[in-house]
């Protein structure tokens, strides 16, 4: 992934570590982004690291983050610090009483999942979907993805993962990825990767499922459809871009025989078509329409059509 970067800063007492948040793909290779994608990006930074330390440590602290610098040549990168007032507040909390506390931003990041696992790894494993149930243990909580497969987080990601704010603060972070040719989202510490979110998995951040003012507008399940793959992608949890014939649009699949076939090798290309039960549910929320596609299940697979059928 070729680095097109954020740079942000998270303080700590006398210190500081420094990281970089991407956005990536054909639309920024020339360094450039829409403000109208960038700036509320760039608010759902701090709104999401305030939300997940407030729901973490109460009202005895609070997360600040400053823009602290310009953009540099041949970078895309704005500098951010978080308040070393506020983690010596923290630390203060954490040697006291409530020594429960997270005692720096390091951690509230860890936990968000910014540095790879904690929530944004959960959202990924769930793949938009509810978990099926949640069973509490003396330290860590199991949360079911279906009745076969489950994952151990902290308990305070599962705090995260029922908190509005924190949901929709995320959800805006990776709404870019909606925009055409902005393909990847990132966190780059010490050059190194630690996070990388293709656009194929933006579907996984939806907080619509904890929004009681959402809209079920329609949920359509259309027997025997033809679509057209357009790309494919074979990591869990990433969607498949398909074509009906009058758009093209990312669907999740759903058919766990098609997909043991595809664990087993069995090979699939661009232009191949697939004979589909499609469901589509679409929903409102404040201003904004949204659209999910499901693969229910895989009827037939055909080879690209001759071009004296087309």
């Amino acid at each position: 992934m070729k680095v097109r970067k954020f740079q942000f800063k998270e303080g700590k007492v006398n210190s500081h570590e420094s990281f970089h948040v991407v956005y990536d793909g054909p639309a920024l290779i020339e360094h450039r982004m829409d403000v109208r994608d960038l700036a509320p990006a760039l608010v759902a930074v701090a709104d999401l690291l305030r939300a997940a330390n407030k729901e973490i440590n109460g009202d005895a602290s609070e997360v600040r983050v400053h823009v602290n610098g310009t953009f540099k040549a041949g970078s895309f990168g704005i500098d951010l610090i978080a308040s070393q007032q506020l983690l010596s507040h923290i630390k203060d909390i954490f040697s006291g009483n409530t020594a429960t506390a997270i005692s720096n931003a390091s951690a509230i990041m860890g936990l968000v999942g910014l540095t790879g696992g904690g929530l944004i790894g959960l959202l990924r494993k769930l793949k938009g979907h509810p978990p099926v149930r949640i069973e509490q243990k003396a330290d860590s909580e199991t949360v079911w993805v279906n009745e076969v497969e489950s994952i151990e987080v902290s308990p305070h990601v599962v705090r995260l993962y029922w908190n509005k704010v924190v949901r929709t603060s995320l959800e805006k972070l990776m709404s870019p990825l909606e925009r055409d040719g902005i393909c990847n989202f990132g966190v780059v510490t010490n050059d190194k990767v630690v996070l990388d979110v293709h656009d194929d998995e933006v579907g996984s951040f939806s907080a619509v499922g904890l929004n009681a003012d959402a809209e079920m507008v329609s949920d359509i399940l259309s027997s025997r459809k033809l679509l057209l793959i357009e790309s494919l992608a074979f990591k869990d949890g990433n969607k498949w871009r398909v074509h009906d014939g009058n758009y093209a649009f990312h669907v999740s699949i759903e058919d766990e025989e098609f997909l043991g076939k595809i664990d087993s090798g069995k090979r699939f290309g661009k232009g191949d078509m697939l004979i589909v039960d499609l469901r589509q549910v679409q929903t409102v929320l404040g201003a904004k329409l949204l659209n999910e596609s499901i693969i229910v299940k895989v009827w037939e697979h055909r080879r690209p059509l001759q071009a004296s059928l087309l």
